[in-house]
């Protein structure tokens, strides 16, 4: 075992966690999910409007 591989800190507040915990409770796992959900909804945002610019672009090259 690596030096150091049973101190973990909570991925919301930073307070440490049990080994192989990602949150120190509810409350941060669920600020956590809401964070995760957002970023996947911007992500999602993001390549649709990339699409959306490329199809103009396309559009326009060919005269629609």
């Amino acid at each position: 075992m690596a030096l150091g591989s049973d101190h973990r800190h909570c991925k919301v507040c930073g307070k440490v966690v049990k080994p192989g915990a990602e949150t120190c409770g509810d409350a941060c796992a669920e600020t956590r999910s809401r964070r995760l959900a957002s970023a996947k909804n911007q992500r999602y945002l993001l390549y649709g409007l990339i699409a959306f610019i490329l199809l103009l672009f396309v559009a326009s090259f060919f005269g629609v």
